[in-house]
């Protein structure tokens, strides 16, 4: 059995039974049969850090099983299947002129940064709905989505919770799609299966590999200066174009008079606008340790307590 020594986030949904790493087939969608697939995915992860972010749909079976399994990880809803959940029951909209204006004035409501702009985008999507006739459908959303779990989906709330940048399954999606085109059939052998599941998996390692060895060698122009210097090749690509742009927010944080959030420290595990301030005020690089260990591990070495 494949074991992935570093694992920091997985996708579970209970429609595909995939995730990122690992796939199974259910034959019941019961709490006890998720529970199983989980404690076996657990099992597998011996050599690394448990999973700390977990996005999954709105199946309470699935959830509950997520919450006992994986504990101490923060557990997300995955926006795509919600705006699919919507399809679903409403179609009428995403057969209409205004598909595409609800499609945009939803994805702008799920980003919101702030309260207030999640305030002012929920108005604006209300709007929208009751000048087509679709008073219901908003009422869906507002009481089935965002009343009940909007600390789970819309990006205000997020921001303080830990989930490094992921809100949908879609890559869970896209692996279980990569191992159906292996499949021929329904009806495969196990160790047909086993086999076409490992291959998934080592071109999933590849392309990871791939990303890992580029933050290794390469460095932008714009990364080389000296608040990044203790990070150079030490981290993902990712984490210097992050703090990049937090460190673009200092000056409008100054000139409006906002105080930081501390938003990409809770979310991301990554230094926050306020923070490169201070290394920037005292002449000192930012430290490596303050990066957390997601974004430092560029090889598939096994996790040293």
């Amino acid at each position: 059995m494949y074991k992935w020594p570093f694992v920091q986030y997985i996708g579970v949904t209970s429609t595909s039974k995939s995730f990122c790493i690992a796939h199974t087939v259910l034959l019941r969608e019961r709490q006890t049969d998720f529970t199983w697939a989980l404690e076996h995915l657990k099992g597998m992860l011996e050599d690394s850090i448990e999973p700390r972010v977990v996005v999954t749909d709105r199946d309470s079976a699935l959830m509950n099983a997520c919450k006992q399994v994986f504990s101490n990880a923060t557990r997300n809803l995955s926006r795509w299947h919600i705006r699919e959940n919507i399809k679903k029951k409403w179609k009428g909209i995403y057969d209409s002129e205004a598909r595409e204006d609800f499609a945009l004035l939803w994805t702008v409501l799920c980003e919101s940064p702030t309260f207030d702009d999640y305030e002012y985008n929920c108005v604006k999507l209300q709007e929208m709905l009751c000048n087509i006739g679709k008073e219901k459908v908003w009422d869906y959303i507002h009481h089935s989505w965002l009343d009940r779990d909007k600390e789970k989906i819309v990006s205000c709330w997020m921001a303080d919770r830990l989930n490094f940048g992921e809100t949908t399954t879609n890559r869970v999606e896209n692996q279980h799609a990569n191992l159906k085109r292996h499949l021929n059939g329904a009806n495969n052998a196990l160790h047909a299966l086993a086999a076409y599941a490992l291959e998934v998996i080592e071109a999933q390692k590849v392309s990871i590999g791939a990303t890992f060895e580029q933050s290794r060698i390469k460095l932008k122009k714009d990364h080389n200066i000296q608040v990044f210097y203790m990070l150079h090749y030490k981290v993902l690509i990712k984490v210097l174009m992050l703090l990049e742009k937090e460190y673009g927010k200092l000056e409008k944080m100054t000139e409006s008079g906002h105080t930081c959030r501390h938003q990409l420290r809770t979310s991301m595990g990554l230094p926050c606008a306020c923070e490169p301030e201070q290394h920037l005020n005292k002449g000192v690089p930012i430290p490596l340790k303050s990066i957390d260990p997601f974004w430092r591990k560029l090889d598939f070495d096994p996790v040293v307590a």
